[in-house]
């Protein structure tokens, strides 16, 4: 009886060691909210397969920062996972922002001031709410906290959680693409003056060569 209780628990120990060793190799999300809304689009699965060469992601989400804002770190680090799952030319990295807030804040990515409440007093933080790409010598930055207006501060992660992927794609997109494609820009047809252009016209820019 004791040979056999022995077999099945060494029968337990090897299928527990598969697993585990599975787990390191293969990493995957099932959703089951019922929009699909940590289902990776088609269009993300197309733009990640076409990264040939290792794309660093830096996230500065790391140290000791509000508890209620632990869910965004967990939410990115299991997006970048995924991503990894389709293409292990991505390599990412958690950093403390606070070993680097000079240097952020001279490469432009400014802190975000958020309120916190503990033990029934208001404070507040100061995270870097930013990842940064690099692929190919070149460089992308990705906010992370969403800029869309909201009703309150959770309603503002929530969104920016929601947001994450496209974040993410949207920044990838524009580096391993060749942006080759050119859009002309008329001008004296009655369109509006230059200044009411210049957002649209920039955002347009970092996709194509605006002539």
């Amino acid at each position: 009886m004791k040979k056999k209780l022995s077999i099945q628990l060494i029968w337990v120990i090897v299928i527990i060691a598969v697993i585990l060793g599975l787990s390191n190799s293969f990493y995957h999300r099932f959703d089951l909210t019922a929009d699909q809304r940590y289902t990776l689009s088609d269009t993300t699965k197309e733009i990640i397969e076409q990264i040939e060469d290792p794309l660093f992601v830096k996230v500065y989400l790391e140290g000791d920062f509000p508890a209620e804002f632990k869910r965004i770190q967990t939410e990115t680090r299991q997006h970048l996972e995924e991503l990894r799952s389709l293409n292990k030319n991505i390599v990412f990295q958690f950093i403390n922002p606070l070993t680097k807030a000079n240097e952020l804040i001279e490469s432009g990515l400014q802190p975000s001031k958020l309120s916190v409440q503990e033990n029934g007093q208001v404070s507040q933080a100061i995270i870097f709410p930013y990842a940064v790409l690099e692929y190919q010598g070149k460089k992308q930055n990705v906010s992370l906290l969403s800029e869309a207006p909201a009703a309150s501060q959770e309603e503002q992660l929530e969104t920016s959680i929601q947001n994450l992927e496209f974040a993410f794609t949207d920044g990838i997109n524009k580096l391993v693409q060749d942006k080759q494609r050119s859009v002309a820009v008329l001008r004296g047809n009655g369109e509006l003056d230059d200044i009411y252009l210049y957002s649209a016209l920039k955002k347009l820019g970092e996709y194509v060569h605006l002539a």
